[in-house]
């Protein structure tokens, strides 16, 4: 079995982190060593696996260390982060089935 690819809210996520990192100009490596800096431990090869989508998942403590990085809350790179299935608006009566939305709530 190979590489399941990026969940569509993980791969949203690291998109926005890989956008904040190149517009600051920084290195994988030196993102790297900031983030671990922060308080969460992370090679330079393995955000390069994230940022390349051969992580299916990302870490919900890695993004806030990354947003610490930044200077960022941690909003700033969860917010308005729709579902790639359904884009956050499933079909009237059917709720998706990979984010949830449109799930009756009791």
């Amino acid at each position: 079995m190979g590489v399941q690819p990026p969940l569509p809210v993980s791969a949203a996520v690291i998109a926005r982190i890989r956008r904040h990192r190149q517009a600051r100009k920084m290195s994988a490596q030196t993102l790297a060593d900031a983030i671990t800096a922060n308080g969460y431990h992370l090679q330079r090869a393995t955000l390069a696996n994230q940022e390349a989508g051969r992580a299916q998942t990302i870490p919900i403590d890695l993004i806030a260390a990354a947003a610490k990085v930044f200077g960022l809350p941690i909003t700033a790179l969860l917010e308005d982060v729709a579902c790639g299935t359904c884009g956050g608006k499933p079909p009237r009566g059917f709720a998706c089935i990979t984010c949830g939305a449109g799930t009756p709530t009791p």
